[in-house]
């Protein structure tokens, strides 16, 4: 039986990992979740079926596996100060969306013939698989040839994950612009909405599919905790070279239209475009195939009113089977109740 020690100060991942870890390991694993906040701390290991304890100090004495689940700005000193702990031939990971500071606080000070797994889960915690999510791992060299190491490596891909195995720097260059710039440029489109006052409701009425589906996207982020999205800005230090580019072309785009200079404006799309010119049909594709589907649904929805259908739910897999009496607005009215196609779909 291996002791695994959460240490938790954060919503959105660790009892998605203790779920999964205790429906997969059961019968070999005992599972305890620290917080300093003990009322919150007993509700949710009840809710998850583990222990708890908010003395961080015993419970990492007694584990075999600790995994450091807390927020960005508090990752490094909280697994300074606890690492300590930590007995021999432990092992040790973060699940933190920055790698360079974590893992400098693990590899410098984890206790002898210990491993270290810096880790990166780059999914959202609604999934109920790791089947094609991505993990990133970030181990020292001699650290790949480690039995440890394998197991949890080929464990993540017999079930079918992606593991991604790089440097904590690359990760947090790679990630200064594949994540960190994606966020920062949805902000910085909804605040500039915000501020021309206009009225979103309205303007769906104008939309176009893509236009839709990128609004979707912004308000996905907007919907989360907002100390998550700055902690990812500020303390990835690679991320500020990225937003230097980011206002140089801003800038060019903005001179282009003031200046009404027809001729830049298009040739720096065309160049763009010409650098991209091996995956931009995939990526459409790609949107093709969202929209289709989302399409589909909504025909499916037209073509079944008056018959029994089957619907359910995509976040906690409730099904219904009922007449649908009306679909209007992306609703489906069924027994008098709303359901909302978004979130509801038709089998």
């Amino acid at each position: 039986m291996k002791n695994i020690a959460i240490i938790w100060w954060s919503d959105w991942f660790w009892k998605w990992l203790a779920n999964y870890i205790n429906k997969n390991f059961l019968n070999n694993v005992s599972i305890t979740i620290t917080w300093r906040n003990i009322e919150k701390l007993e509700k949710a290991a009840l809710e998850i079926w583990c222990n708890y304890s908010n003395d961080n100090k015993k419970t990492i004495k007694n584990a075999d596996i600790i995994i450091f689940a807390v927020p960005i700005w508090i990752m490094e000193d909280t697994i300074k100060n606890n690492i300590i702990y930590a007995k021999e031939n432990s092992i040790i990971l973060d699940v933190t969306s920055i790698k360079d500071g974590p893992s400098k606080a693990m590899f410098e000070n984890a206790p002898k013939n210990s491993l270290v797994i810096p880790t990166h889960p780059m999914f959202w915690p609604y999934v109920s698989t790791i089947a094609w999510q991505i993990f990133v791992l970030t181990p020292k060299q001699k650290d790949k040839k480690d039995s440890r190491y394998l197991f949890l490596k080929k464990y993540l891909e017999k079930n079918d994950a992606k593991v991604i195995e790089t440097t904590a720097i690359e990760h947090d260059k790679m990630m200064a612009v594949v994540q960190w710039l994606t966020h920062f440029d949805m902000f910085v489109l909804w605040e500039t909405i915000k501020r021309l006052n206009l009225d979103i409701a309205k303007s769906m009425n104008f939309v176009s599919p893509i236009y839709k589906i990128m609004i979707s996207s912004v308000a996905r982020y907007l919907n989360q905790n907002p100390k998550l999205y700055s902690d990812i800005q500020i303390h990835n230090k690679e991320i500020l070279e990225v937003h230097k580019v980011f206002m140089s072309v801003t800038n060019d785009f903005n001179n282009f239209v003031k200046e009404k200079d027809e001729d830049n404006f298009i040739d720096t799309i065309k160049s763009t475009a010409n650098y991209f010119w091996e995956n931009t049909k995939e990526w459409q594709e790609y949107t093709d195939k969202i929209i289709y589907l989302i399409w589909k649904q909504i025909e499916k929805a037209h073509e079944k009113v008056w018959e029994t259908i089957k619907i359910e739910n995509i976040y906690n897999n409730e099904v219904i089977t009922w007449k649908l009496d009306e679909f209007k607005d992306n609703l489906m009215i069924i027994n008098d109740n709303k359901y909302n196609l978004n979130t509801w779909e038709i089998e």
